[in-house]
């Protein structure tokens, strides 16, 4: 199943700067692979469809979140079904025929009655009812507070996020209130933003009006070049207007941004026109720091991946952020044919996703037929490299003469 979940936590450094308080994080679920938190919940309903043997899936909900659930129903070779009512004719063109039970001429009292016969033809798993959606919501994004636990334990002083529904502020609570228990680490303040009109009662949610979610959607962009939706504002205008109220000690500040992600572009150099083999190496040898080879092993990498392997390079705006250099072994058999000889990230812009972006990409053009070593000490550069599907599979041990 796709590589969903463990999304970026940014360290904002710019948006520091411009209001004067550190320790900002932005937690970038729209690096999932469609572009939302969405994935993590249609995840969530795939295995559960699996898991209880159903052949098929009866989903409804909006354009993002059909997308995930489709591809991944997809993949593991479900069927996916659309309930389509009246004023919905973007289902007509996003999903075929078969995916869709037409509902547009049926009665309103028999509605119920025609989507649990399309449940008990197709052995379909229907999640149309509020129940299982929450049950399973609770469980899939529960995973974003985790997530920022395990990076920093007991150290987050707020956690910031949209206050869509109710479902979300429980989930995140589940989540420090587990933590608490188990290792009685001290959770942090909750605040859940919403927008004025939505009248919010709740102690520690904060209202904001469309001109600061403006604000707060303009510096996300300019600032920390996201892509960014009004949205994910929502949050980090909450996150301002908290702040500014004087609200906020000095601490480390998560806020969860449900669909932002980098403008990152992967390109692939065929020559060393538009970037010289000097300026490869000096990325190289600049971007991977204390673990870089010598020159003469890095020039020599670099002039075999152009001639069999692949150069990639990652591109936020005009800034080189990233430099991924695969070499061809040789080999069909006998070991991987590629491998992925050095992967360096510009240490400014680290928690960005960049090196994930880099390495799927360099796993696509393999066809997933790579190897890639990694200093035993690299504690980081693990944990990426697994949660990227790589395993430990032997030790490589080099001959040195005493000599």
């Amino acid at each position: 199943m796709y590589n969903i979940g463990k999304t970026p936590l940014l360290r904002a450094r710019n948006l520091e700067d411009k209001l004067g308080i550190k320790k900002i994080y932005l937690k970038l679920e729209g690096n999932n692979p469609f572009r939302s938190r969405y994935d993590r919940l249609a995840k969530t309903m795939v295995s559960y469809t699996l898991l209880h043997g159903y052949e098929a899936m009866i989903v409804d909900g909006n354009k993002a979140f059909l997308n995930s659930v489709t591809a991944l129903a997809k993949e593991s070779n479900l069927t996916f079904l659309a309930p389509l009512k009246k004023g919905e004719k973007w289902k007509q063109k996003s999903f075929d025929e078969n995916s869709i039970i037409n509902l547009i001429e049926v009665k309103k009292k028999d509605i119920s009655q025609t989507i649990e016969n399309a449940r008990l033809q197709r052995n379909a798993v229907s999640f149309i009812h509020e129940e299982i959606i929450s049950q399973l919501s609770l469980i899939s994004y529960e995973e974003i507070a985790v997530e920022a636990i395990k990076r920093y334990e007991d150290e987050i002083d707020t956690f910031f996020y949209y206050h869509e529904n109710s479902v979300i502020k429980q989930a995140y609570e589940n989540a420090f209130l587990k933590n608490y228990i188990n290792k009685r680490n001290q959770a942090p303040q909750l605040y859940g933003a919403s927008y004025e009109e939505n009248n919010l009662k709740e102690s520690n949610d904060i209202s904001v009006d469309k001109k600061l979610v403006h604000e707060a959607l303009m510096m996300l962009q300019k600032l920390e070049n996201l892509k960014v939706e009004e949205s994910d504002s929502v949050a980090f205008a909450g996150f301002i207007k908290a702040y500014r109220e004087g609200k906020l000690k000095t601490g480390r500040h998560v806020i969860v941004l449900d669909t932002a992600r980098t403008k990152l572009k992967i390109e692939q150099l065929e020559n060393f026109t538009e970037i010289s083999k000097k300026e490869l190496l000096d990325y190289v040898d600049t971007y991977l720091d204390r673990y870089s080879d010598s020159k003469q092993e890095t020039v020599e990498a670099i002039e075999q991946a152009i001639k069999k392997g692949f150069i990639l390079i990652a591109r936020s705006e005009k800034m080189i952020d990233g430099v991924a250099v695969i070499v061809h072994m040789g080999f069909q058999n006998f070991i991987p044919t590629y491998h992925l000889a050095y992967i360096g990230i510009n240490p400014n812009s680290k928690g960005r996703g960049i090196g994930s972006e880099l390495i799927k990409e360099a796993i696509n053009l393999t066809n997933g037929n790579i190897s890639l070593h990694v200093d035993l000490d690299n504690k980081n550069a693990k944990r990426l490299y697994r949660k990227m599907g790589f395993k430990h599979v032997y030790d490589r041990m080099i001959y040195h003469s005493e000599d």
